[in-house]
């Protein structure tokens, strides 16, 4: 049960404000699919900010305000959150008849969301008849459709050609044809849309596992070249690295140490979105171009960038050292990379055809060397530090502290020396060999 959901509820009944009060949106699909209810909205007649405002504050929770023009506001306790927003229009019917499509169009009225059982998640079948369903949401819901309520209203806001993608990945329907035609004539206007909306569509859709699917239905309907007009054929790229992002942990079976370490940096979801984004575009001047153009952040920016950058550095070292590993070569690139090894791995096996198993055992020796050695290696760095250099050889801070520091970490790294009576040893032998 949603506490939140069952306090608004009383409430409301109390104000006497239930009887133009409904459940909209997401939460009503997730009530039809027996899902919990996380992200709910509650349309209501009048001033919406208003009564979350009143609601927050009689009920001891958290205000806040989303948007003021469209009258959006959301009242949070812990980890539970309702969405209030301004009924579109005189009725309900009017405000289903302005959204984007059929699924997303359907209400449940607060005031029998008891007796049709939405408080434990399972809407009665005996009652589902009082479902405010115009456009025959329900019937596409069980059919696994998307289908637009109109086409005036993706015209309105033609972020919806976008957001029709995203609901057919999630959800893993498919597009309905006139719906799908409308789509394509419309993928023009999407650059008329801001920038941080496309993005967060794009988010949402990279951020799952089978998103190679859509992501070539937006290529092959045209939308994605409006997005990424820079955009080359690519697609093998997306779908191989996908599918090795998916699949590591049976890739990388061999490795004799955890993959557990792996597993955590691509739990954060931008390094999963970045990477599969990079693929898309042909040079890592163009993938930081298009991250700034659609306005992704610093550190979105600047991954995208680094990992289209380094995109071929495993298959060159793996060209290079005759097709065994350079221990001394991968040690370099190791303690340049640390954890961001993890990413051009996966590139590097994507990349590779006819030699994909060389590669990946290639890639599973680089991994074991990783974590079998370098890694704790570089964990105990720095041996020494530049108050030693001050203290031990009397040296003032210059361009040669960073000289002898680095030089320092790459011999214990490499194994040219192994503690830190030997690292002030080798800071001896630089400053002696210094002009």
């Amino acid at each position: 049960m949603n506490r939140l959901l069952k306090i608004f509820a009383d409430f409301a009944k109390v104000k006497g404000i239930d009887g133009e009060a409904y459940i909209v949106g997401g939460a009503v699909r997730d009530v039809l699919l027996n899902n919990d209810l996380k992200d709910i909205d509650i349309a209501v007649k009048g001033d919406a900010v208003s009564i979350a405002k009143k609601f927050a504050i009689q009920t001891g929770n958290t205000f806040v305000l989303l948007d003021r023009d469209f009258g959006i506001a959301r009242v949070v306790n812990g980890d539970e959150y309702l969405d209030i927003c301004a009924m579109r229009g005189d009725t309900i019917h009017t405000d289903l008849s302005e959204r984007d499509i059929t699924i997303n169009a359907m209400a449940i009225p607060l005031k029998k969301s008891y007796e049709l059982g939405v408080m434990s998640h399972e809407l009665k079948r005996e009652q589902s008849e009082k479902l405010i369903d115009p456009y025959s949401g329900r019937d596409d819901l069980r059919n696994k459709i998307i289908r637009m309520v109109s086409e005036k209203n993706l015209i309105d806001d033609p972020l919806r050609v976008l957001r029709i993608y995203r609901f057919a990945v999630s959800l893993d329907f498919s597009i309905e044809t006139n719906t799908l035609g409308s789509v394509k004539k419309l993928a023009p206007m999407i650059t008329t849309v801001a920038a941080e909306r496309i993005a967060e569509e794009l988010r949402h859709i990279l951020r799952l596992d089978n998103s190679f699917g859509t992501v070539k239905a937006m290529a092959d309907d045209g939308i994605l070249h409006y997005i990424f007009p820079e955009m080359e054929e690519r697609l093998l790229l997306f779908k191989n690295t996908e599918e090795v992002l998916n699949n590591f942990s049976q890739i990388f079976q061999p490795s004799a140490f955890s993959l557990q370490p792996f597993k955590e940096y691509f739990n954060l979801d931008y390094r999963r979105i970045c990477l599969k984004l990079s693929t898309l575009l042909p040079s890592p001047e163009t993938a930081e171009n298009a991250a700034l153009r659609l306005k992704m952040s610093g550190k979105e920016t600047e991954y995208i960038h680094q990992v289209s950058l380094n995109q071929t550095v495993i298959l060159n070292l793996y060209e290079e050292s005759g097709q065994r590993m350079d221990k001394l070569k991968t040690t370099k690139l190791l303690k340049e990379f640390q954890d961001d090894i993890y990413p051009l791995l996966i590139t590097g096996i994507a990349l590779s055809h006819a030699a994909q198993q060389q590669i990946i055992g290639f890639c599973v020796e680089i991994l074991d060397l990783y974590h079998g050695e370098i890694k704790q290696k570089i964990s105990r760095l720095p041996l020494v530090t530049g108050d030693d250099l001050i203290k031990e050889f009397n040296l003032k801070p210059s361009p040669l502290f960073k000289k002898i520091l680095t030089r320092i970490d790459d011999m214990y790294v490499e194994g040219e020396i192994n503690s830190r009576e030997e690292a002030l040893r080798a800071a001896t032998e630089i400053i002696n060999s210094e002009p």
